[in-house]
C-alpha cells in the first residue's frame, strides 16, 4: 500500500511557496485513545451511526467498538493502534459471528448490561429501542457488519478483506493516517476497502412507507403532519424514513465530548390502527419538553399522552380527520422539543465549561 503524505504549503514574501513534510504518526499512543476519539465522534466511521457498545465482553475477548448503523444493521469495529494484520481480521469476524449466533433475547441483554458505560448511552431496554428507531423487531437485525480500523493496514489483510468482500461478506476496511503539527496531531481517513454493494434501505423503507400510506389513505394528511412537526422542530433535525413513518434526530453532545445523533420524535402509521398515527416520544424528548406541557398539546388535539415503563411515551391521532385541527399542535410540540434540546445543550456546555475552569 503506497504511504500518504502530507506536506504544508508555506509562502514568505518575497519568496516562492515552499512545501514542508508534515511528520507521519505511526500509531497512535495508546489504542483506546483511538477509540476515544471515534466513540465522541462516531461519524468518522460511518454516517448517523449510533454507538452501543464499548468494550463489550464476547466468548473470544473484548469487542472494542460495537454500533448500529442507518440502516439497523449491527457493526462489529475492530480498531487498531497501528496496522492492521490479519490477526484482526480474524478477531474481528470472531466477534462477528459470536454476535450473530445470539438470539434476540441475548443480544438485546449482552447490549443493554454493557450500554451506559465509557462514553456509550444508557438503553435500558434495546428492543424497544430497536423497534422505536426502525419500525422492525430486533430479531429482523439480520448478520452483523465487520469494519476493520487502523492506523494503516498490511498487505496480508488487505487481501483477506478484499476477498471476504468479494465473497459477499459486508466488511470494510479504513485507515487513518495519522500526522503531528506544533504539538497537535491530525487525521485523514481513508476507506480501503468499502462493503459489498446493497440495495438502499432507506429508498426502501420510503417507498414502503409510501405504499402503506396509500393503503391507509392518509398518505395527504400524513405529509402535512410531518412537515408541521419538522417545520418545528427545525433544519437541524435528521429525518429518517421507516416502513411505518419518520423519525426526527437532533445532534447532541456524547459523554465523550463528540457529537452524536439521538431520536427524538417520530410519526407512525402502523397498519393494525388502519389510519391512526402515533407521535412517538422518546424519554429524552419529555424530558426535554416537560410532561405537563406535551399533556396540554395532546390535549389540544383530542388526545392524551400515555407513558410507557421504559420511559417513553405516544400520543394518537386520528389520520382521516382534517388536519387543521393537528398542525398547529404538532409545530408547537416540534418548536418545544428543539427549545428543550437546546437548552441542555447549553447547560451542557456551561457545566463543561465550569469543570474546566476549576480545574485551571
Amino acid at each position: 500500500m503506497e504511504e500518504i503524505k502530507l506536506w504544508k504549503i508555506v509562502t514568505q514574501q518575497d519568496a516562492k511557496p515552499r512545501a514542508l513534510p508534515v511528520e507521519n504518526v505511526t500509531e497512535t499512543t495508546t489504542e483506546e485513545l483511538l477509540e476515544e476519539v471515534l466513540t465522541g465522534a462516531p461519524d468518522l466511521l460511518m454516517p448517523s451511526l449510533r454507538l452501543v457498545g464499548r468494550q463489550t465482553e464476547t466468548q473470544g475477548g473484548p469487542l472494542d467498538l460495537l454500533g448500529v448503523d442507518e440502516d439497523g444493521r449491527l457493526v462489529v469495529f475492530e480498531l487498531k493502534r497501528g496496522r492492521l494484520t490479519r490477526e484482526a481480521v480474524a478477531q474481528a469476524i470472531d466477534y462477528a459471528s459470536t454476535l450473530a449466533a445470539l438470539e434476540a433475547e441475548d443480544l438485546c441483554r449482552h447490549i443493554e448490561e454493557s450500554s451506559g458505560k465509557n462514553g456509550i448511552e444508557t438503553i435500558a431496554d434495546f428492543g424497544q429501542w430497536y423497534q422505536n428507531q426502525f419500525q422492525r423487531p430486533v430479531a429482523e437485525i439480520g448478520v452483523p457488519r465487520v469494519t476493520l480500523v487502523g492506523l494503516g493496514v498490511d498487505e496480508k489483510a488487505k487481501r483477506m478483506v478484499e476477498f471476504l468482500a468479494k465473497c459477499e461478506l459486508d466488511i470494510s476496511l479504513v485507515t487513518f493516517h495519522g500526522f503531528r503539527q506544533e504539538g497537535e496531531t491530525l487525521l485523514a481517513r481513508q476507506v480501503e476497502v468499502r462493503r459489498a454493494p446493497v440495495k438502499s434501505t432507506k429508498l426502501e423503507n420510503k417507498a414502503k412507507l409510501e405504499r402503506l400510506l396509500d393503503g391507509l389513505g392518509v398518505a395527504q394528511s400524513y405529509d402535512e403532519l410531518t412537515a408541521a412537526l419538522q417545520q418545528g422542530i427545525g433544519d437541524s433535525a435528521y429525518q429518517w424514513p421507516n416502513p411505518a413513518g419518520y423519525s426526527f434526530s437532533l445532534p447532541e453532545i456524547a459523554d465523550s465530548g463528540g457529537p452524536t445523533l439521538r431520536s427524538y420524535v417520530a410519526l407512525y402509521a402502523p397498519e393494525a390502527r388502519k389510519g391512526a398515527i402515533q407521535v412517538n416520544l422518546q424519554a429524552r424528548a419529555i424530558e426535554a419538553v416537560g410532561k405537563e406541557h406535551i399533556e396540554q398539546i395532546a390535549g389540544a388535539m383530542g388526545s392524551k399522552l400515555t407513558l410507557k415503563p421504559t420511559g417513553w411515551g405516544e400520543i394518537w391521532i386520528d389520520g382521516h380527520k382534517p388536519t387543521s385541527g393537528y398542525l398547529e399542535h404538532l409545530r408547537a410540540l416540534g418548536e418545544a422539543i428543539s427549545a428543550g434540546q437546546k437548552a441542555k445543550m447549553q447547560k451542557q456546555v456551561k457545566a463543561e465549561a465550569a469543570e474546566a475552569d476549576a480545574k485551571a
